[in-house]
């Protein structure tokens, strides 16, 4: 264990690699840079990443599974 600063920061870089769209294997980090890109909109995510455009419920025109975790991530960040 490290101080307290380092802990965080390994606990950051270990979240950053949690997969986030499970269909196209899309990580937290990749998202988060897109957002940290200028990324605003969940239309802007999908263009950016793929992130939300997989088998799920992109192709039947619904909800993905990871929507409402990529919607959160915006809001987060504004």
């Amino acid at each position: 264990m490290g101080s307290p600063e380092e802990d965080a920061l390994r606990a950051k870089v270990l979240d950053s690699f949690k997969v986030v769209c499970i269909c196209n294997k899309i990580k937290k980090g990749t998202i988060e840079k897109a957002i940290a890109q200028g990324a605003r909109t969940l239309g802007d995510i999908k263009r950016a990443t793929r992130a939300g455009t997989g088998p799920c419920g992109a192709k039947r025109g619904g909800v993905t599974r990871c929507t409402p975790v990529i919607k959160e991530m915006l809001e987060k960040a504004r």
